[in-house]
């Protein structure tokens, strides 16, 4: 085993009085204890080792706010789940070792569990289709109505996304070194991204700025960007760096994921698609700009564009995924809930500093009671957590944190 490889003991180490409770050391410990029974005593060292990470949703919950109830969120979770033989072949899977994309596959099939799970609904995990060699990701019998199939996935972002951010941090350390080395303030903002060799010409005419003593403030424009030089001493802006606007389409890839997973779960049973776009459609396009109702009903109409003629498709949950939200901590503030003819939508704070949107849209009008399921469940997602809390006589959540 690597040194460098994780354990469940170097989780425990990081259980200190001066970051929990008594209380919450105890609940912790149990959590962790719990998590190994599931995964097994070598799963942290055997996934680091054979995939060269672990989640973070172990790796981060002594450190950050918003990572410890997505921990015990999680661990709750995989101890429900472990009920269920079917969650049998994904614990299988999770055990031999995941990417980073697999991992995000088993924590919506958890989720959809959770979300989904009451008194007298049968969840099955990984059931077949009739008549295809695929199989779905979950089948839902509610104790009244019809049953129904879940396909979950997750849509990451482009790799054109991930150049785009490694261009700009690029950019923006290359002007922190000339701060440092010739002790000036220096605020920039960016208007495009340019090939290296303009790139480089821009931030050699800064630099040529940051020697010169002549001006209190110089200012150096040029097509892709506008750099405001400042001597020591002088006040700085409020915007240092200011990255580029990247338009973009927010919606092409997410349906192109959608057709594609409408058609591997083509069969008999009506299909519901959750669907977490974690590449920032809900925070980085468009969508972001549009008063709720305009969102459902945009949604909507995209929806039914691309997946038409999939018959079987009962409607589409289409989330944000679990959202930092950095002093989101009043649930009156963040909480909306907009319905319209064509579907809902809801913004909800999780747990603080974590919020999720939502919007649910049912393609066909057999499917009310399913549509409705649906949205109470992920309207009251804030609840999850107390309750499974309480339900394992564990303590709130503040109870958990020293001081």
């Amino acid at each position: 085993m690597s040194r460098d490889a994780p354990s469940w003991d170097d989780l425990r180490r990081r259980l200190v009085a001066e970051r929990f409770s008594a209380a919450g050391i105890a609940a912790l410990g149990h959590a962790i204890d719990q998590a190994e029974r599931i995964l097994g005593k070598a799963w942290p060292s055997r996934q680091f080792e054979r995939k060269g990470w672990w989640p973070a949703e172990f790796n981060l919950f002594a450190f950050h706010a918003a990572a410890l109830p997505r921990f015990l969120e999680l661990v709750l979770q995989f101890e429900a789940a472990a009920n269920e033989p079917t969650f049998a072949t994904v614990l299988r899977g999770l055990k031999r070792g995941v990417t980073s994309a697999d991992w995000r596959h088993a924590l919506l099939q958890l989720e959809v569990h959770r979300a989904l799970r009451s008194s007298g609904t049968a969840i099955t995990f990984e059931p077949e289709i009739s008549g295809s060699r695929n199989k779905a990701d979950l089948m839902i019998a509610p104790s009244e109505g019809s049953p129904f199939l879940v396909e979950t996935t997750s849509l990451a972002r482009a790799d054109v996304d991930q150049s785009w951010e490694e261009y700009e941090h690029n950019v923006w350390q290359a002007v922190t070194q000339l701060e440092l080395r010739h002790n000036v303030r220096i605020a920039v903002e960016l208007f495009d991204h340019r090939d290296d060799t303009e790139t480089a010409t821009w931030l050699a005419a800064i630099e040529a700025a940051a020697v010169s003593s002549e001006h209190e403030v110089q200012r150096v424009e040029a097509p892709m960007g506008r750099a405001e030089v400042r001597r020591a001493g002088s006040p700085t802006p409020e915007r240092t760096f200011v990255g580029a606007a990247a338009t973009r389409d927010g919606w092409h890839r997410l349906g192109r994921a959608l057709q594609a997973k409408a058609r591997q779960s083509d069969g008999p049973l009506p299909v519901w698609l959750r669907v977490d776009a974690l590449d920032g459609f809900f925070q980085f396009t468009e969508f972001a700009t549009l008063d709720w109702t305009e969102r459902v009903d945009r949604v909507a109409t995209n929806l039914r564009e691309d997946l038409a003629g999939a018959s079987h498709l009962a409607g589409v949950v289409l989330s944000s995924g679990p959202a930092v939200a950095l002093g989101a901590t009043d649930p009156t503030a963040e909480t909306q809930t907009t319905r319209s003819a064509t579907g809902c939508g809801l913004r909800r704070l999780i747990s603080a500093h974590t919020v999720r949107e939502t919007v649910v849209v049912a393609l066909r009008d057999d499917v009310a009671d399913q549509r409705e399921l649906w949205t109470a469940a992920y309207a009251a997602e804030s609840e999850w957590l107390p309750r499974d809390l309480f339900g394992r006589s564990l303590p709130e959540l503040p109870a958990f944190l020293a001081g």
